[in-house]
């Protein structure tokens, strides 16, 4: 492990910059004139924004999707590119709730209706039915892993715990004190998939206008009146899928509603195939249980180690966070000391008071908003992006998630001196295993 303040190494080619984005050819985002009437309008261009635009143009709609920045440069593209089912809950806690199955079941459909997506289209975005493992952090934790697999097994889905002794055949680790298998997860490449969804878009008829900000979103006499940094558009509905980028000058209601969290990746340069292997055995998708978890992966090509996670509430920057995953990183996989970090990058999440993803209407304006998905969007994002869509067509129920009550966040936690004293409190949960 690196002793405090030390750096990690670097390639020569090393880059701030998403590794998703190697290679990949992003659509022209030259900043036209947006058109001046749609059926739909919507405010993000990141998966929900695109979702809906594909689905409900293909509904034979008009729609224009605008974006303060480059569409697909955001959280989209940025992840981990982890597609899992259930929430931040654990699936004991969700079926507990109010409605659980049908939420449970929600984030299942959102995965399978992912794959079908990608296969109905062809799209080349190295998709794998990968299966995830949730690592038990600390000792005490690992009875609640052991409920948590019984309530899998209740409901017929499939996953398993698994001892300490028998981690070797999921992770080159000795830190972990158990484990939860899900078989149902997968991957993908993020970014592959968000050009996918944006092309899927515009092949439907819509328009997707990059560098075109919302100033204000106003109610007409029939429809919305939104002026956008290119002019006015008018339409008969408003989506806002702006996520993590919300804030409170376009919908103050919605801005009081998400909490903005930085979240890091670093990639490693290519690794020797056998120590690969050696790292994640099955080539699943892996996070811990901590609050301030780490997540991890293989490159879909099986040779750089993709190492996530939330290291702090408090400002940072690419440079501390890289260095601090490394250290994490290595304190995980001893192996990988002297690797050298490739790319390094981060994103915004979208955290909710109740950890909880949330669809709905305003309850004033009626406008329509889908977001909150709290780091596990790549799956529930394209869901709801095609749920609002078919709402907006022809009046299908929203579904279970829009019957949440969503809570504000309390003023104090969105006083950014104060972030970092709730950031401490979870990490004294964490080392408490609580």
């Amino acid at each position: 492990m690196m002793g405090p303040g030390r750096s990690a190494p670097l390639t020569a080619g090393y880059a701030s910059e998403p590794y998703w984005w190697d290679g990949v050819e992003f659509p022209d985002t030259a900043p036209d004139r947006p058109p001046t009437e749609a059926d739909i309008v919507v405010v993000g261009a990141g998966y929900t924004g695109l979702a809906v635009a594909a689905e409900a143009a293909g509904l034979g709609r008009s729609v224009v999707v605008i974006d303060r920045d480059d569409p697909v440069r955001g959280a989209s593209s940025r992840s981990g590119g982890m597609v899992l089912p259930g929430l931040k809950h654990d699936l004991a806690t969700t079926l507990a709730m109010e409605n659980g199955r049908a939420l449970w079941d929600g984030t299942v459909a959102a995965v399978e209706d992912l794959a079908a997506l990608i296969k109905q289209h062809h799209v080349e975005c190295d998709w794998r039915r990968s299966g995830h493992v949730e690592l038990v952090h600390h000792p005490r934790m690992a009875r609640r892993y052991q409920e948590v697999a019984r309530s899998f097994e209740s409901i017929g889905e499939g996953a398993r715990f698994l001892g300490r002794d028998e981690l070797g055949a999921e992770v080159g680790s000795e830190r972990f004190h158990g484990a939860l298998v899900v078989d149902r997860s997968a991957s993908l490449h993020p970014a592959k998939w968000a050009v996918a969804l944006q092309s899927m878009a515009t092949a439907a008829g819509a328009s997707v206008v990059g560098r075109c900000a919302a100033r204000r979103i106003e109610k007409a006499a029939v429809g919305y009146r939104v002026d956008t940094e290119r002019g006015p558009i008018r339409a008969r509905d408003v989506v806002i899928a702006t996520n993590a980028t919300t804030d409170t000058t376009l919908s103050p209601w919605l801005g009081r509603r998400i909490l903005k969290i930085g979240s890091y990746i670093i990639a490693t340069e290519p690794l020797d195939p056998d120590v690969a292997t050696s790292l994640i055995p099955r080539g699943r998708m892996l996070f811990d249980s901590r609050n301030f978890l780490s997540y991890w992966r293989l490159s879909p090509d099986g040779r750089r180690m993709l190492f996530g996670g939330r290291t702090s509430f408090a400002p940072t920057t690419v440079e501390r966070a890289r260095d601090r995953l490394y250290e994490v990183m290595t304190a995980v996989h001893p192996q990988l000391a002297g690797v050298a970090v490739d790319r390094a990058w981060g994103g915004d999440v979208a955290l909710t008071y109740d950890r909880m993803p949330h669809i709905g209407r305003h309850p004033v304006t009626g406008v329509v908003y889908a977001m909150g998905y709290c780091g596990s969007g790549v799956a529930l994002s394209t869901r709801f992006g095609r749920v609002v869509a078919r709402h907006l067509a022809g009046g299908r129920d929203l579904g279970p998630f829009a019957r949440l009550r969503w809570p504000a966040v309390p003023p104090p936690a969105r006083v950014p001196g104060l972030l970092p004293f709730a950031g401490l409190w979870y990490l004294t949960r964490d080392a408490f295993g609580i």
